[in-house]
């Protein structure tokens, strides 16, 4: 006859049947999810005084009173490339320093593609290619009489160039993003908006980007990133267009802080946006990253006060690269893409 079990013989094997289903739920619960963050201790990856030596970058003060120093730079194949806009050259550092001359250029802007260096120059108008050491003219823009022009923005997917302008005069004002090919052949325009003297822009519904440019990238899938133009004080809106210029989703990008400046700084491989707001603004300046999924994370940066077109790009492997000048230095800082894990609880809640 089997021998009945006592009160706490009976509380004992009960807690013990408890841990050991608890033990299971947990073990089928309790999952190891990877994540990524940027590393917080940034480096320091390329520098140089201001000044007029053959080591320093130019620095000039603009129309507008402040101080600019190069106006853009480039990253790829662990190469830096630096717009000496106002030395009139091109910086290329490697292994080595070595420079480009570009005589009576003003570079705004450049990009590294198809294993060459595409820059603009506003004051002839036109883009160039930089390849093995030798420059040529690829695209030449002209301008009807009574009319002015500017290049705003280069970019590249990868196989094409885009490129954004302004065109003003004869009582209106137009704004045009087209699409060329590495040599240079103009493929199509791809947005235009207009407006007549002090009244809003308008987009034309003739072409597929169907909102005001503020900026753009490219990002993973050959697809582009376009910054919607906005006087929203705390988001901004990022497009993102199929490589056919399909719309396949709009991206809100909120900020903390009052937004005076944003800087659409680019994409990594996994769809992140990275928006620097403020950078220019003493205690505001900050860059935002927003995920996919619409998760955000903020990184807050030093102000810069010596001001440039260009202030930060993505890296293929994610990580930032930002302008974090001094008043004697210009100064180029890198924060890597790391992984990480964390245990989530999947499972049932009691």
């Amino acid at each position: 006859m089997a021998k009945k079990l006592s009160r706490r013989q009976k509380a004992g094997l009960g807690i013990a049947v408890l841990g050991i289903l608890m033990a299971l739920a947990a073990g089928r619960g309790v999952h190891r999810v990877q994540f990524w963050h940027l590393d917080p201790n940034p480096a320091l990856v390329w520098s140089a005084p201001f000044g007029s030596r053959p080591q320093d970058v130019g620095i000039a003060k603009g129309l507008d009173g402040q101080r600019y120093g190069p106006l853009a730079f480039a990253h790829a194949e662990h190469r830096f490339w630096i717009a000496d806009s106002y030395q009139h050259r091109i910086v290329e550092t490697g292994k080595t320093w070595r420079t480009v001359a570009v005589p009576d250029a003003v570079i705004e802007d450049l990009v590294y593609a198809s294993r060459g260096l595409y820059f603009v120059d506003n004051q002839q108008l036109a883009v160039y290619r930089l390849l093995g050491g030798r420059v040529s003219k690829i695209i030449q823009l002209t301008v009807p009489p009574g009319q002015t022009e500017a290049i705003w923005h280069l970019a590249a997917d990868g196989r094409n160039l885009l490129l954004e302008g302004v065109r003003l005069g004869r009582g209106q004002s137009e704004m045009w993003v087209a699409k060329y090919n590495a040599q240079g052949r103009l493929l199509g325009v791809i947005n235009m908006a207009r407006s007549q003297w002090d009244s809003p822009l308008q987009v034309d519904a003739a072409y597929p980007i169907s909102a005001v440019v503020r900026s753009f990238e490219a990002g993973p899938h050959g697809w582009l990133y376009v910054e919607a133009a906005s006087g929203d004080r705390y988001q901004r809106e990022v497009l993102v267009y199929s490589r056919k210029d399909r719309l396949l989703r709009k991206m809100p990008v909120l900020s903390p802080e009052p937004i005076v400046h944003s800087e659409f700084l680019g994409i990594n491989r996994l769809g992140w946006i990275y928006m620097g707001i403020n950078l220019n603004v003493p205690g505001h300046s900050l860059v935002v990253m927003v995920t996919p999924s619409g998760r955000t994370t903020t990184l807050k940066v030093r102000t810069v006060p010596v001001k440039s077109v260009v202030y930060g790009t993505v890296g293929s492997t994610g990580s930032l690269y930002l302008l974090q000048s001094t008043n004697a230095e210009y100064r180029i800082v890198r924060w890597n893409l790391r992984p990480g894990t964390r245990w989530v609880w999947r499972g049932p809640h009691w």
